[in-house]
């Protein structure tokens, strides 16, 4: 792997007071050049935030070429350009390691951000005396009202489960390991933990893998209800879902690795039943739908 580091970076890191630019945001893209060049307006517009790092993993398109030209107006973009796709977990822990600032916000490219949100998450990690701040995240179909939906969500004691991003707290923040990716972390964080490059195929889990590992490190971990990430679309780039059935074989794969490293603990913290009723339970819940359509195309062979 070839890494190319573009931009200027900024030194020191000293902590500064709340509303200051004390954010690098991470962000890891790939052949979504539109999506990551928005992601770069975006990051480089918010008060708080010090420094962007775009990690390029591997694409074919135009996507560095495009960050460049905004790297070339703005000094506090970053570009590092993988010759080669490394996927997900590597390519954010490179970006995380090129960070230099305070507190690092990690979001994928193809999620969007409630108005102000690093500002309400760096807020929330003040009051709550946080190391790790997340929130609720939302996969809003195609025409889907995004006011509307954020509106109908639940609210419930404890925010989020492992299986429900989408759920806000009842309070302004709450201890909660089961977010969605998207989260802020003080940088001491990562001394203890980083995303697990175990993780493969899909990289089902990798996000939650690093909030349970930052927990159980000592760091305290919340969800607030001050702010969302949402997904509409996931075409182009990222993560290959043209087979359904290998695509399935690495959440069944994926899941059982977390629970290996992480089913003891959490089930002595009461957050699961045990290991292998989660495994169970995941893989009938993902089976089945493969299993009705299946029984559809054989209908339709024996006509």
């Amino acid at each position: 792997m070839e890494v190319m580091v573009q931009g200027v970076p900024m030194s020191g890191h000293e902590a500064s007071p709340a509303g200051a630019a004390t954010v690098s945001v991470v962000v890891p893209t790939r052949n979504r050049s539109e999506l990551a060049y928005a992601r770069a307006q975006w990051a480089l517009s918010q008060p708080v935030v010090r420094e962007a790092v775009f990690v390029v993993d591997g694409s074919a398109d135009d996507t560095a070429t495009r960050l460049q030209s905004l790297a070339d107006q703005d000094a506090r973009l970053r570009v590092i350009v993988n010759e080669r796709n490394v996927g997900p977990p590597k390519a954010k822990n490179i970006g995380i390691r090129a960070a230099t600032s305070e507190w690092v916000f990690v979001i994928d490219d193809d999620d969007v951000p409630s108005t102000n949100l690093i500002a309400e998450l760096v807020q929330v990690a003040n009051e709550a005396g946080a190391d790790v701040v997340g929130a609720p995240w939302f996969n809003i179909g195609e025409g889907e009202d995004v006011e509307d939906r954020i509106a109908r969500a639940p609210r419930l004691p404890g925010g989020p489960k492992l299986e429900q991003p989408g759920i806000f707290p009842t309070s302004a923040w709450t201890d909660c390991v089961w977010m969605h990716a998207n989260a802020l972390y003080r940088r001491s964080v990562f001394a203890a933990a980083m995303y697990d490059e175990f993780y493969s195929g899909n990289y089902y889990r990798e996000e939650t893998d690093l909030f349970v590992a930052a927990a159980r490190a000592g760091h305290r971990v919340v969800v607030t209800d001050r702010g969302y990430t949402y997904m509409r679309s996931r075409a182009g780039g990222g993560i290959d879902r043209a087979s359904k059935a290998r695509y399935e074989y690495f959440v069944v794969r994926n899941n059982w690795y977390f629970l290996r490293k992480h089913g003891a603990w959490l089930r002595e913290q009461g957050l699961i039943r045990g290991s292998g009723h989660e495994q169970l339970s995941l893989i009938s819940r993902r089976t089945k739908p493969l299993a009705r359509a299946a029984g559809r195309r054989l209908t339709r062979w024996a006509r």
